[in-house]
């Protein structure tokens, strides 16, 4: 008898999951409230090169043909009777659970940042939020932008950064620099959050003429000033504020009620992936509240190592992340680490500038598995050297 596997969200992480599973001992159905998939990276360069790359396709076509695939939310999980509940009132069994329902934006947490946003745009959120951003960065003849990270909950920690880059390699382009101001706040002690990596970053930002503010908390927004307020009491005035917005997971009701921390992640076991207190559900991609960063890579290695447990195998996550960071101008290098790794700093090269890029197009034959191999000795021969036995 096949197990019925249910996995919560289409996005990259149960795409994978579901594609990786054996049809002929899987019963598996993939359950997410949109029929669209959304290439997230991508959002970066319709926001600040004003790309009109396809950054969404049809789920159901990502899919193998084996997998049920049924557009409806998920609003209650009882992790005790093994059942989801749906929006259009459907109760869903399961033998074992995946859920992969990601993380959303929560601008509702600053007050005036949902305004900014819907006059702005950002480029965290959706391609029609990525498009309005790059309308206003267009049309930018002078003045201040102001870019940084709202919390310190960030999907792709990188983007901030990737983003004032960017934003200072179009003004060059179009001779605006000198008539520009470029300001990057982050709650962090340093631009970068791990110091490893800050040690490439913090010159760059320097050399550019790029403001940095460290221990900036955001407390709120002046919508029709475009006045930015710290906690501290610190301000920050700009013609154009460009925030990557609060981070939370998903709004689901979960039973036992303490399956979710504070900020609706959920508690997942570290190297099993398993939901903790449950023995039949686990938990992938930036739904989890493991402490690594919330990215795509992250995501299609926690799935791998689901799908091996499913299949009888013995599985592990290691913390493993493998995030590009484009330096603009061309270049980008690659954030590295995993729980027992430290993040160790690789030399900026246009070599790989160009993956990121080849990654781009590559991404949704990655969805159906068809890389599997080629991704399986990429990751072996980049695998970051263990410094200190258990660090991290």
């Amino acid at each position: 008898m096949r197990q019925r596997v249910l996995i919560l969200g289409g996005g990259s992480g149960g795409t994978i999951l579901a594609n990786s599973l054996d049809p002929r001992r899987f019963d598996v159905t993939v359950l997410s409230e949109s029929d669209q998939h959304l290439f997230q990276p991508g959002l970066l360069y319709a926001a600040f090169q004003g790309s009109r790359a396809r950054l969404v396709r049809d789920e159901r076509r990502l899919l193998a043909r084996h997998v049920h695939f049924v557009v409806d939310t998920a609003t209650v999980v009882d992790l005790e009777q093994q059942w989801v509940e749906t929006a259009g009132g459907e109760r869903m069994r399961y033998d074992a659970l995946v859920v992969g329902t990601g993380i959303r934006t929560d601008p509702g947490q600053i007050p005036g940042l949902a305004e900014i946003g819907a006059r702005v745009g950002d480029y965290h959120s959706s391609v029609a939020r990525a498009r309005t951003l790059w309308e206003h960065l267009d049309g930018f003849r002078g003045g201040t932008i102001a870019l940084g990270q709202a919390t310190a909950i960030c999907k792709c920690p990188p983007s901030p950064i990737e983003g004032i880059l960017l934003a200072d390699e179009l003004l060059r382009r179009r001779g605006l620099r000198e008539q520009s101001r470029l300001v990057f706040f982050t709650p962090y002690p340093r631009p970068y959050p791990a110091e490893p990596m800050n040690r490439i970053v913090e010159p760059i930002l320097e050399a550019r003429g790029i403001e940095v503010h460290t221990f900036f908390d955001l407390d709120r927004i002046d919508p029709e000033g475009a006045t930015l307020t710290s906690i501290e009491g610190e301000t920050i005035d700009c013609d154009l504020p460009i925030v990557v917005p609060p981070f939370v997971g998903a709004p689901i009701t979960y039973v036992p009620g303490d399956t979710l921390d504070e900020n609706g992640f959920v508690r997942t076991d570290q190297r099993t992936l398993r939901v903790l207190g449950s023995d039949t559900a686990f938990a992938i991609g930036d739904a989890t509240s493991l402490p690594t960063s919330k990215s795509g890579v992250g995501a299609h290695l926690e799935a791998k190592v689901v799908a091996r447990t499913l299949s009888g195998h013995q599985a592990n996550f290691g913390g493993r992340t493998h995030c590009p960071l484009d330096l603009a101008g061309g270049r980008a290098t690659f954030v590295a680490g995993s729980y027992d790794a430290p993040v160790v700093p690789a030399p900026p090269s246009r070599l790989k500038h160009l993956m990121k890029m080849a990654f781009a197009r590559l991404y949704w034959l990655s969805l159906r598995g068809v890389l599997d191999p080629a991704f399986d000795v990429y990751f072996r021969l980049t695998e970051p050297p263990v410094t200190a036995p258990g660090a991290g």
